[in-house]
């Protein structure tokens, strides 16, 4: 009988995992009971029901769950961090943090529960000792995708200070760790990783030689720079988005230029690794930097040797991707194209110049359209795409899949919005998806079927490059106007559409055609520019107005570097905060756009119900703004109230400097 007992038991548990992996909570749920009904003490199935009840949102059905495992096995630690995760969502914060540290007492090595306990040092602001969480997990699992991103976000947020060498050494391999791992986005590290390459008084050292004629390449500090590990991995993976380093990048890029002519080739090929790897920074940032007349003359002679010349030479040609990039010239490609350096760096510098763009136009041609795009304004802002895809990336991180109402709650917390088993295989639509970099983010839906449409075709190909690049094969590409979305004639569960509405001719009639095509039960995610926060962008855009500058790369150039050189006013002079400032896709889209339509708060609600919608809440990269919002309106439990968020606005300026991003729902 108790053999019987226990097959039934075991089969039983089985079927309900298999139901659970496939989203079919209802059958799991029942299952699990099923299980308690036999066996009153099976530990497994009341922590696998207590992760239903929280999925679901019953969060005191949960806590029970967890609560009698803890009764029967004190020593269950997969029980305490759930029970965990309960407090928190309930608010009880020091009770979370005595469960997930009874977790890690019971077991040292339980990822869930260091990981739970950095979330809440994150939420308390005490971001050291969230760090130092994260840090355990990746000891114990080096590929731990939470803990990885976790820690990303916060050395992306955070300035770190270190009290020693020691400290400065571990902090450093710390960087290095995430630089050197393919699946990771270094672009949010720069801060931090260009703090532990040159103290304070160097870089002041190195500000005195550069604003004179002394030369660089002779310095020590220099020359112990360029040898750098770190430095070589920035310039290939990461834009630099600070002014000194463009000043110093820059002066290096002339020097080594000028060196080609009047120094040894022993001295400059020493200096290979860091021009090859300054030729990807100089790709990257879209060849931003600007060059006096005897660069331009020099290189138009490099140029020129190198087309004739039938040897390779890596150096010279490194040089000149400095400047242009390699693929501007048929010659330079057909002597690259089928040729390989036993330098793996060069070769790569070959992929990033040569080969992937042509990949590209390749994919281009496998991307079908929805029809002509014939509204005046979509072909502007079309061209302008077309010309500089927007924004330029090379890496991402990997994301945990999960069900779309975890991921929905995260956002829009403390708001709360129940499970719907609807959204267990949704249906998404990325609406203006860009390069990729948002369609990126949306792998993290489980079981989701995915279309990106935009405008830009040249946009959409390095968009399906990188997906593929990633492995997804749960999307699909087609080049569209939101205008033109009826003709779909389908329905999409989940919308994101994020900072598109405001290039359009008439951002409402944009949203009308999104919302048509939303599902009656489905969610909506907007990102809109803010007229607050933009002040700064409003100050240059009319001064470019006024001078009638076009989007041209010299014209935009020229700005940047009347920025620079602090020949505008201070309010214009801010934009060196912004990274888009740092490449030329970046410049245009933030400050040549060919069409911009700016938001209040007020103007929000006003359209929000006009269109009868329901705000859910805004989501932002930093969990301080809500923190700080929740102590100046304790009343609103939610955090959805536009009215205090117009307030909260007024006095803090820069809250919405990426943009409104909220989510909505129909009414």
């Amino acid at each position: 009988m108790n053999t019987n007992k226990n097959l039934i038991i075991q089969e039983t548990f089985s079927l309900a995992i298999k139901n659970d992996q496939e989203n079919k909570t209802d059958t799991a749920q029942e299952l699990y009971n099923q299980v308690l009904k036999i066996d009153p003490n099976n530990l497994a199935a009341l922590n696998n029901l207590g992760t239903i009840y929280i999925k679901l949102g019953e969060h005191q059905k949960a806590k029970n769950c967890y609560e009698k495992a803890i009764r029967i096995d004190p020593t269950y630690a997969d029980a305490y961090s759930n029970l965990g995760v309960v407090f928190k969502k309930l608010g009880e914060i020091e009770k979370a943090i005595n469960c997930y540290k009874k977790a890690i007492e019971l077991n040292p090595n339980f990822v869930n529960g260091h990981n739970n306990l950095g979330a809440i040092f994150k939420k308390l602001g005490e971001i050291e000792k969230a760090k130092d969480c994260y840090e355990k997990v990746l000891q114990i699992d080096p590929n731990n995708i939470h803990s990885l991103n976790a820690l990303w976000t916060l050395l992306g947020l955070y300035n770190f200070k270190y009290n020693s060498k020691a400290d400065k050494e571990n902090f450093k391999k710390l960087i290095l760790f995430f630089f050197k791992k393919k699946n990771s986005n270094p672009e949010n590290l720069f801060r931090n990783a260009t703090l532990v390459l040159l103290s304070d008084d160097e870089t002041n050292n190195l500000l005195k030689i550069m604003n004179s004629e002394s030369l660089l390449l002779k310095n020590e500090t220099v020359q112990n720079l360029i040898k750098e590990e770190l430095l070589y991995l920035i310039l290939q993976k990461s834009l630099f988005k600070d002014i000194f380093w463009e000043k110093l990048l820059n002066k290096l890029r002339s020097e080594i230029l000028f060196n080609l002519e009047n120094s040894s080739m022993d001295f400059l090929n020493k200096l290979l690794f860091f021009t090859i790897s300054l030729a990807e920074q100089c790709w990257l940032n879209e060849y931003v930097y600007t060059s006096s007349e005897k660069e331009i003359n020099l290189l138009n002679k490099l140029k020129d040797k190198i087309e004739k010349n039938k040897e390779i030479n890596e150096l010279e040609i490194a040089i000149l991707g400095c400047y242009i990039p390699l693929n501007a010239s048929k010659i330079v490609i057909e002597k690259l194209l089928n040729y390989t350096s036993s330098n793996i760096l060069f070769n790569d510098l070959i992929i990033l110049q040569i080969k992937e763009p042509l990949n590209e136009k390749k994919l281009s041609k496998s991307i079908r359209s929805l029809g002509e795009i014939v509204d005046p304004m979509s072909r502007k802002i079309q061209d302008q795409y077309e010309e500089n895809p927007y924004p330029r990336w090379r890496y991402t991180n990997n994301y945990l899949t999960k069900n779309f109402f975890l991921s929905l709650n995260e956002e829009i917390e403390p708001n709360l919005i129940s499970y719907n088993k609807k959204f267990d295989n949704p249906n998404v639509l990325v609406a203006g998806s860009g390069t990729g970099a948002h369609t990126m983010s949306t792998f993290r839906y489980e079981n989701s079927n995915i279309l990106a449409i935009d405008l830009s075709l040249s946009s959409l190909a390095f968009n399906k490059r990188k997906t593929e690049e990633f492995g997804h094969n749960n999307i699909k590409y087609m080049q569209a106007d939101i205008l033109q979305l009826k003709k779909l004639n389908r329905k999409f569960d989940i919308i994101e559409c994020g900072g598109t509405l405001h290039h359009m001719k008439d951002p409402i009639a944009g949203l009308k055609v999104l919302l048509d095509i939303l599902e009656p039960h489905g969610f909506l995610k907007l990102a809109l520019y803010s007229e607050q926060a933009r002040k700064p962008i409003i100050r240059a855009r009319e001064l470019i107005k006024m001078k009638n500058l076009k989007s041209t790369n010299e014209d935009i150039k020229n700005f940047r570097q009347d920025i620079i050189r602090e020949k505008t006013d201070p309010l214009i002079q801010k934009i060196i905060f912004n990274g888009d400032f740092y490449y030329t896709s970046g410049v245009r889209d933030l400050l040549f756009n060919i069409q911009e339509h700016r938001f209040t708060i007020p103007q929000i609600f006003q359209i929000l119900k006009d269109l009868n919608l329901e705000f859910l809440g805004f989501n932002f990269n930093n969990n301080n703004t809500k923190e700080e919002y929740k102590k100046k309106f304790p009343k609103d439990k939610k955090c959805n109230t536009l009215d205090n968020w117009h307030e909260f606005e007024k006095k803090n300026p820069t809250t919405f400097d990426g943009m409104y991003q909220f989510w909505v729902r129909k009414l």
